[in-house]
């Protein structure tokens, strides 16, 4: 059985993400873990804190937060059960589909929920490319991104994943060991679909002695583990990854990009945005990220 915890803030992109689990799950026994994040309690008591030292006024009192969260609840509930009457007979045989309604931030309560325990995979709504403010400052997602052990897959908002169509996936590869256990997580996921991956690897000028080698150990490896996948590999180059890697998605459309979470130094943290967050926000095409 898969299990699928997808965040939901009621907003289109997220509902979009539920439909994309839903859709995505027909092919597996699953159970999908529908998760709110209540924040309310926690903005009114800083706002308290911060109106004893400065005078700040809550926007609600805590008996319209009361109602609020009594509401909400509700409101997923039914949610559910509407997603629930809906589902086709495949998927009422093969998905369970349950909610959850936690008190927290969601960039604290998802990773800590997936974490101990253990989703297959986190699917998050993100909303379009091109936000550059969000992309500065960072976003939920990036943040859960960071934190989370399973791998995490973001849908944009206009994104729909077709079962009938002979998809293709882009995997990013590193070349070291990690790529081995993404990999096979990766065809785990998309064991049930006629998927065809290319693998790639970015050199900014070319690939050195040491990089073939390790491709083609890569390759056979593939060859003999994955004999019934069509599992391509290639090499492109340039000057900047996200600007190589879009463009290699112009000539070779994908349903999905797939890569492993770089470690980074904190240098790199403050003063560089990560090939990650850069992806999220300059492509409308799924990302699967991998923990590295």
């Amino acid at each position: 059985m898969i299990k699928i915890l997808v965040p939901l803030n009621f907003s289109d992109y997220s509902l979009n993400a539920l439909n994309f689990a839903l859709t995505l799950a027909e092919e597996f026994p699953a159970e999908i873990s529908v998760l709110h994040c209540f924040t309310d309690y926690i903005s009114l008591e800083e706002t308290e804190q911060d109106t004893e030292s400065q005078g700040y006024t809550p926007l609600l009192t805590r008996e319209e937060i009361k109602q609020k969260d009594a509401e909400t609840q509700e409101k997923l509930q039914q949610l559910i059960s509407h997603k629930v009457q809906k589902m086709s007979s495949l998927q009422e045989k093969n998905i369970r589909l349950i909610y959850r309604f936690e008190y927290g931030y969601p960039e604290d309560i998802i990773p800590k929920i997936s974490n101990e325990e253990i989703y297959d995979v986190v699917i998050m709504g993100t909303k379009t490319k091109g936000e550059t403010i969000k992309e500065a400052l960072g976003s939920v997602t990036s943040d859960v991104i960071q934190r989370v052990t399973a791998p995490v897959l973001a849908v944009p908002a206009h994104s729909v994943i077709d079962l009938k169509k002979h998809g293709k996936v882009l995997f990013l590869l590193e070349l070291n060991e990690r790529d081995y256990i993404s990999l096979h997580s990766l065809i785990r996921l998309i064991s049930p679909f006629h998927t065809e991956i290319n693998a790639v690897l970015f050199c900014p000028t070319r690939a050195d002695k040491n990089d073939i080698r390790k491709m083609d150990q890569l390759r056979s490896y593939c060859d003999t583990t994955y004999r019934h996948f069509n599992i391509n590999f290639d090499i492109i180059t340039g000057k900047n990854y996200v600007k190589s890697i879009e463009e290699y998605l112009v000539d070779n459309p994908s349903d999905l990009v797939a890569m492993t979470r770089r470690k980074r130094t904190l240098l790199k943290k403050l003063f560089s945005p990560s090939i990650i967050r850069q992806l999220l926000f300059s492509t409308d095409i799924p990302l699967l990220v991998f923990h590295s």
